[in-house]
């Protein structure tokens, strides 16, 4: 059992308990052979949720290397596919089996109903986010064949939920982008042009260029 892939499920309600338990009951009739049901407060929701994962995040003296995608669509063949492919994965490197597959969303019907050229966020018709964690016990990827291998897989992964997530191409917010995006895919196309003018405008010396540089000229 310890190798192979599990579903994960962490459910969040705003809202008083009897609520809450109303919203969930299709899922806990489901019967899962494990569940914790809490009320805390806002300011400790970050750090329970998921079982406590978020202190997980930055582990240290192992290789965690995350790649993103935004969804439009959450297709269920998608998931089989990739829940098949991170199985066999745990079996072929099961010092890896801390991988994961992640399908973080949100309500996001506040967001959507803020008009498109309000601002400068590309992708408010979005669903949700995947990410695909990988994991390793060695604290140097670059010389390690298994953080390699994991690598791969999450290339393989991020490129199918690319391919289905209901976007014409890979799409990723800002704030989990990688580096290996192109500026159109973290920023929009369409929000580019404006942003490159500000930033000619406010940044001329290119102050701001440490990490999701933007240019001062854009042309598609």
């Amino acid at each position: 059992m310890a190798l192979k892939a599990q579903i994960v499920a962490n459910w969040v309600y705003i809202g008083p308990r009897e609520e809450g338990l109303r919203v969930m009951a299709p899922v806990l009739a489901l019967n899962p052979p494990v569940s914790n049901i809490q009320v805390v407060p806002w300011n400790k929701l970050v750090s329970t949720a998921a079982g406590g994962a978020d202190a997980l995040i930055c582990p240290k003296n192992v290789s965690h290397n995350t790649w993103w995608a935004n969804l439009r669509r959450l297709p269920s063949s998608t998931f089989q596919a990739s829940f098949d492919e991170l199985n066999n994965f745990y079996k072929q490197y099961p010092e890896a089996r801390g991988t994961t597959i992640n399908a973080e969303t949100f309500p996001n019907q506040a967001m959507a109903d803020v008009p498109d050229d309000d601002s400068a966020y590309p992708w408010r018709d979005a669903l949700g986010h995947i990410q695909i964690g990988v994991i390793t016990e060695s604290g140097n990827a670059a010389g390690d064949p298994t953080a390699q291998a994991g690598n791969s897989l999450a290339r393989r992964l991020r490129d199918r939920w690319a391919a289905t997530s209901g976007y014409p191409e890979l799409s990723v917010y800002v704030n989990y982008a990688r580096g290996d995006e192109k500026l159109r895919q973290r920023y929009g196309s369409r929000k580019l042009p404006r942003l490159a003018a500000l930033k000619k405008k406010w940044d001329p010396r290119n102050v701001f260029a440490y990490s999701n540089v933007l240019p001062m000229e854009y042309r598609g």
